[in-house]
């Protein structure tokens, strides 16, 4: 696959289905062979959009994409208890970022602390009515962003894609 991108990048191709223009002219100037970006690439161009969204959208709010991932972990984790070290996990950050980022939001008085009973070295973490309040305001920002993701798709089409993004995060936590 990547023998062939010197090639396309000396020699222009015609401008068939292979080759697309970015949507946006304004910020994008160059022309992109989708079919050749390695699907690492592909995810991270995703991400990046999906990042600039969110934290654009949450300025407002004076919360970042990052601590938005902490506040729907603990939401969607709220049976179980949830510690420093489990948003770790789950965020694939390391502990002094996620400690700082638990900290800005207690600050905000998003979440709260509560000590562990078992474990004197670590606390649980906790959303306050005020992050729920929050978390319940934004689940249509949220919701309008899924069906702009998948805008064009059927509903077998996005229950097929979701279960392919499942199958790709497994995939990769055997890599």
């Amino acid at each position: 696959m990547y023998e062939k991108i010197e090639k396309s990048q000396s020699k222009k191709e015609d401008k068939g289905s292979n080759e697309k223009k970015c949507a946006s002219k304004s910020r994008c100037h160059h022309e992109r062979n989708p079919e050749m970006e390695p699907l690492g690439h592909k995810f991270k161009m995703i991400t990046e959009k999906i990042h600039k969204h969110q934290d654009e959208a949450l300025k407002k709010d004076d919360l970042t994409f990052s601590q938005m991932g902490v506040l729907l972990s603990i939401l969607f984790h709220e049976e179980d208890f949830i510690t420093a070290g489990d948003i770790c996990q789950i965020l694939q950050i390391k502990h002094p970022s996620a400690v700082g980022l638990i900290n800005r939001l207690e600050e905000k008085k998003m979440v709260e602390r509560i000590p562990n009973p078992n474990d004197s070295r670590s606390s649980y973490i906790k959303l306050t009515p005020k992050a729920m309040d929050f978390l319940h305001k934004n689940k249509e920002y949220n919701d309008q962003m899924d069906r702009e993701l998948v805008k064009g798709f059927s509903d077998d089409e996005v229950r097929m894609f979701r279960g392919f993004l499942d199958r790709i995060y497994c995939n990769i936590e055997k890599f």
